[in-house]
């Protein structure tokens, strides 16, 4: 065994390692630790006074939508902050901005903007709202513009932070459209590695989208920086203080990366953590043990990774060409694999080939992204990285699809295994009242950018004719007097709903969904619920939901504010086709809890 071997070895060792054998050992270890030391639930009544800072240039298509989601938290608005530069727009972001500070203003939710004349980059623009501002909050809430939180997110940092070894908190990334599977793949695994990290407080990133760091542990970044996000939270960690990184928060990137543009931002990402390593190594003395093990097999070995493969590439085809025999059937079977990569890239063909995709883009990032250390050499990293064009959302018609035809199935099984607990029903119904077996009522269905439907939905009558004679429309409520001694018993097991099976038959309802709201209703809670009206954007409603499921029927505009974010979870899980099919399948189950316990209202 020559020198060139013991290289290669070496190299196919470190990449082994650090992509299967380290997650794998952390994901068993971190099981055992979770076991061993049981999380205890959060602090609820702990109410940070929260700032979100955000540096903004040229982001007319999502600053509107980004400030009402931050309106729609569920969380105090007097504990809520915004301070968001405008950092030399040249587009309509401070006009697409107004509208939504009219609400925020509304809701009593502070926001200061401050505008600069000319783009001088993101970094120089969180250092100006670092220096200025943080001191005067408990917490600091970094979060990019086109980024969405889940309605819980405030709530959620709220509740780690209650916790005062807890610095820095963040949650789940996902990209609104799954470009292709490697990236999707790609961001799972990092999800997965960030969760079971952070058991051991530390990680190997934390995102951009949403990055909150107790406010006397903020500090402003050296210039030059380049993954702002990781060093902010590295600077915050020591043995005392750890990274907490919560399930229960999703971030969903709306600007999404095409492939070939993905490999653009990977140079960026690798000249990011080529410098991370002075600071890891600047910092190692403040670890603890398992912060140390985790920062080397993540970080550290993911900043010189572009040369360990650079130079498994070299070593593989010298000793291909000096020695020959198996060393030129594999490097012979690389060189085939990259041609096929670089073909997709190029566009000439898309089907799929599982390994060879992923074995692809493992590869190609950090072949990309050895040039990105020779830019970082150069000095030319010195402005923040600008975004790439949007992709057209392939994930998600996949998802729509599925969910379809699992609606169209289980519509019609539905029908004919309830069709004997329908004629009891309607038996029941005619002897306890007088009236109707079924009713129909005038409910919003699915809009678009183009329109909204209407929709009649079908219902066993759970109420007295007439009900709203007198009353008007009104909600429901607990001991309810217009309700049925039938009814109540119909409500508590959702059996109302059955006839709606027909509008899933239809198209104008799925199976899973939020909750189709009655027009009378509809402006008053658009104007009193942020982000109310969303809730059925591109998406049918349900019979049942998350929504639904946790909460029960609506009683009050407060009622309906607190479903939000049920509704909210449920279409931020629509980003993904595994973390949509484990949501749809876990409503399911409940609905058949809810329906066999009785516990609707």
């Amino acid at each position: 065994m020559n020198t060139m071997d013991i290289i290669l070895i070496i190299c196919i060792g470190l990449v082994i390692y650090h992509h299967g054998v380290y997650p794998l050992a952390l994901s068993v270890v971190a099981k055992y630790k979770q076991r061993r030391n049981l999380q205890s639930d959060c602090i609820k009544a702990y109410q940070p006074k929260i700032a979100v800072f955000m540096a903004a240039h040229n982001e007319q298509a999502y600053i509107y939508d980004k400030l009402i989601n931050i309106a729609s938290q569920i969380y105090p608005n007097e504990k809520i902050a915004i301070h968001l530069v405008l950092d030399g727009c040249t587009d309509d972001t401070l006009a697409c901005a107004t509208p939504a500070l009219d609400r925020l203003a509304e809701q009593n939710i502070f926001c200061h903007i401050d505008v600069f004349d000319e783009n001088k980059g993101k970094l120089n623009a969180i250092n100006h709202l670092i220096n200025l501002y943080s001191s005067d909050y408990d917490v600091v809430l970094f979060s990019d513009v086109s980024a969405m939180l889940s309605i819980n997110a405030f709530q959620e940092v709220a509740c780690k932070m209650a916790d005062k070894k807890v610095a820095v908190v963040s949650g789940l990334y996902q990209v609104y459209d799954q470009a292709n599977n490697e990236q999707s793949g790609y961001w799972a695994l990092q999800n997965k590695t960030r969760l079971d990290e952070s058991i051991f407080g530390a990680v190997n990133g934390v995102s951009g989208s949403l990055l909150a760091i107790k406010s006397h542990l903020v500090k402003p970044l050296d210039e030059g920086t380049i993954n702002d996000d990781f060093i902010q939270a590295v600077q915050a960690v020591d043995k005392e203080h750890v990274i907490a990184i919560s399930e229960d928060i999703n971030m969903v990137e709306m600007e999404e990366d095409a492939l070939d543009k993905d490999y653009t931002r990977r140079v960026r990402i690798c000249a990011g953590n080529w410098q991370q390593l002075g600071l890891l190594v600047k910092k190692f003395g403040s670890f603890n043990l398992w912060q140390k093990l985790i920062f080397t097999s993540s970080k550290g070995l993911r900043g010189v990774m572009p040369i360990c493969i650079a130079v498994l590439y070299v070593s593989l085809f010298s000793q291909a060409v000096l020695v020959g025999g198996l060393y030129s059937v594999a490097a012979m079977g690389l060189l085939i694999t990259n041609l096929i990569g670089l073909a997709k890239i190029r566009g000439l063909f898309s089907f799929k080939l599982p390994v060879i995709d992923s074995v692809n883009y493992m590869l190609f990032s950090y072949l990309v992204g050895l040039y990105g250390i020779v830019q970082f050499h150069k000095g030319v990293y010195k402005q923040s990285w600008s975004r790439v064009p949007k992709k057209i959302n392939s994930e998600q018609k996949r998802i729509l699809i599925t969910k379809r035809i699992i609606d169209v199935i289980g519509a019609l099984v539905g029908l004919v295994l309830t069709a004997p607990i329908l004629l009891l029903v309607a038996i029941a119904i005619k002897l306890d009242s007088k009236g109707g077996i079924i009713y129909k009522q005038l409910r919003v269905g699915e809009s678009t950018d183009n329109f909204v439907s209407l929709i009649y939905v079908y219902k066993l009558r759970s109420m007295y004719i007439d009900a709203e004679a007198r009353s008007g429309a009104v909600w429901a409520s607990d001991n309810d007097p217009r309700i049925t001694r039938v009814g109540r018993f119909l409500r508590k097991t959702r059996l109302d709903e059955l006839p709606q099976l027909w509008n899933v038959l239809k198209g104008e309802m799925s199976l899973i969904g939020p909750r189709p709201e009655r027009p009378v209703f509809y402006k008053n809670l658009e104007e009193n619920v942020p982000y109310f009206t969303h809730r059925t954007y591109q998406l049918k409603p349900g019979i049942s939901g998350l929504a639904q499921v946790m909460n029960g029927y609506d009683e009050n505009i407060e009622g309906v504010r607190r479903k939000i974010a049920w509704d909210y979870a449920y279409a931020l899980s629509l980003s993904s086709f595994s973390s949509w099919y484990r949501t749809e399948m876990s409503i399911l189950v409940k609905t058949i809890q809810v329906v066999l316990m009785g516990k609707g209202k």
